[in-house]
């Protein structure tokens, strides 16, 4: 009797989990509609790679152009490929696919939790955040591969769990492959892999001496394993594209000195806590609220000499991507390179119910339960105050992003020539939209290797012999430019060769706009000057 009666108190906490997780993912859905449309600029640098990959012409970004390495999301790209040779939509499909894998990641969550024994209300509040975290929800509908990078971080994390439990061959085997997916969707993703491996050895060589041999065999077929993937995948890489470096490494991440790291540490901690760049909300609060629960659990299971191994691993690799990202200073909404560690942050998040329990014992299950609900609750609308910020934020970009690089590139897709050139400094939407072969003249070239390579370069610029100019200015009115472009633009010989259409207006509290310059032998009628976007106006 006793036997049954625990039979059906099992299957009825299961089912309450199982209900939980369809909860959470209707929520996130419904959250997520909520914030559509949202595709920064940048998405479409990817989804312009899809479209020439699933054309037959490889990975380039200009078709008459080499394959260059200007991306850093291959697997993503790859993806989205696949998806346009099957005639769908690239930018439909990564809003739909990023979606897709924003509840996978829930999911993947969710099955880590249970596997690390949380289940009722340790279960429902660290599911519940995932669902409500407002960087997960924007970035998994913006098209870009936040959303892939996060489910594939957790599914390595499950992997390395599942290992811990039975370390086999085969389950090193499926660590490796999670970890090397990592590192074709993200640069940093091949971090994940040999942080969780060096976590896990050392957690079982000082708490489990009979199982060492078998962790550390397994360990080592994970880590072989996933070099031969990784050294293939870096051959075919360095042989296509005839190059070591990426060019956003060689224009971003090249820089050495002390100086190159505590610019950007300088930089983002303004952008985190005071004010983001455009004027957006400040999310490093919300980021932070998340981190110290994670801390404070681990740091309760560690004083308690609870063994925890996965919990500890996920902490440490959020730590470590945290370290990394304080070098990568992002425009965007959100702190969007930070959004996947939220998901694992609430890894050692969930061991505050556990162990808040633990501590008050028997009697005082109800009331820690309560606490760890409250304080659940607290974050929850925490959560929902950012989103409602940030669903600000991405409706003023996605505003923007619409009225002028959008419809500059639909304008120059109608009034130039079908081989003109085109050369400017965000090469996402406008290059996307007019089909035009693209220059990246921005300073910091994502996609022109030699820019990347070189630095920028005014006879190289008259080398290209664009036809359209259409450089970021921060004044209507002013040439207030980057400063090559302002010599540029200061240069007879680019007066004499181009002449201004039309100036498109992209930022609600700045004057930032785009300078469009033609060269003088090409010739307008009235009609398509007429035509030519203005941008957005101060509402």
């Amino acid at each position: 009797m006793g036997f049954s009666s625990e039979r059906v108190a099992l299957r009825g906490r299961a089912l309450a989990d199982v209900a939980l997780l369809a909860g959470a993912l209707a929520l996130f859905a419904l959250l997520a509609l909520q914030m559509m449309p949202f595709v920064p600029d940048d998405s479409f640098i990817s989804y312009r790679y899809a479209a020439n990959l699933a054309g037959g012409h490889g990975l380039r970004f200009n078709l008459t152009d080499s394959p260059v390495e200007g991306y850093s999301n291959f697997l993503w790209i790859v993806l989205l490929a696949g998806a346009v040779r099957l005639g769908l939509d690239p930018v439909t499909t990564g809003a739909f696919l990023g979606g897709l894998l924003g509840l996978l990641s829930i999911v993947a969550l969710w099955a880590l939790l249970k596997k690390c024994g949380r289940t009722g209300i340790h279960l429902a509040v660290p599911v519940g955040l995932s669902a409500l975290a407002a960087p997960s929800l924007l970035y998994a509908i913006s098209g870009m591969e936040t959303a892939l990078f996060t489910f594939l971080l957790l599914a390595a994390l499950w992997a390395a769990a599942d290992l811990l439990a039975r370390p086999t061959p085969g389950r090193a085997l499926l660590l490796a492959a999670a970890g090397a997916l990592a590192a074709l969707t993200r640069p940093e993703g091949v971090l994940a892999l040999p942080v969780i491996v060096v976590c896990l050895v050392v957690a079982e060589w000082r708490v489990s001496p009979a199982r060492r041999g078998d962790v550390g065999r397994a360990a080592g077929v994970a880590v072989l394993a996933f070099a031969i993937m990784q050294l293939t995948y870096h051959l075919w890489r360095v042989a296509y594209f005839d190059a070591v470096w990426p060019t956003p490494f060689l224009s971003k991440g090249a820089a050495g000195g002390t100086a190159s790291f505590v610019d950007p540490l300088l930089t983002n901690l303004g952008q985190f806590f005071v004010r983001q760049t455009h004027y957006y909300s400040p999310m490093g609060y919300y980021y932070a609220a998340i981190l110290l629960g994670a801390v404070l659990g681990a740091l309760l299971a560690r004083r308690r000499q609870h063994h925890r191994p996965v919990e500890w691993t996920a902490l440490i690799l959020a730590l470590v991507y945290a370290a990394v990202y304080l070098n990568f200073v992002d425009w965007m909404p959100g702190m969007r390179y930070y959004a996947p560690l939220l998901g694992i942050m609430l890894i050692p998040f969930s061991l505050l119910g556990p162990e808040l329990r633990s501590a008050g014992g028997q009697a005082g299950d109800w009331r820690s339960d309560l606490a760890f609900l409250l304080l659940g609750a607290a974050l929850g609308i925490f959560s929902l105050s950012s989103l409602a910020s940030l669903r600000l934020d991405s409706n003023q970009l996605q505003t923007s992003t619409q009225a002028s690089t959008v419809e500059l590139g639909h304008w120059l897709r109608e009034t130039m020539p079908p081989d003109a050139v085109l050369a400017m400094s965000d090469v996402g939407a406008t290059p996307y939209y007019s089909g035009l072969q693209t220059i990246d003249i921005n300073p910091d070239s994502l996609t022109d290797r030699t820019i990347a390579e070189n630095g920028w370069s005014d006879d190289y610029f008259f080398a290209t012999d664009p036809d359209v100019v259409a450089i970021t200015a921060f004044s209507l009115t002013q040439p207030d430019f980057y400063a090559v472009h302002e010599a540029l633009y200061a240069m007879p010989r680019f007066q004499s060769t181009y002449r201004q259409v039309g100036t498109v207006r992209n930022d609600w509290y700045q004057d930032r706009s785009y300078w469009v310059f033609v060269r003088r032998s090409i010739s307008l009628t009235p009609e398509q000057l007429a035509t030519f976007p203005k941008g957005i106006h101060k509402p």
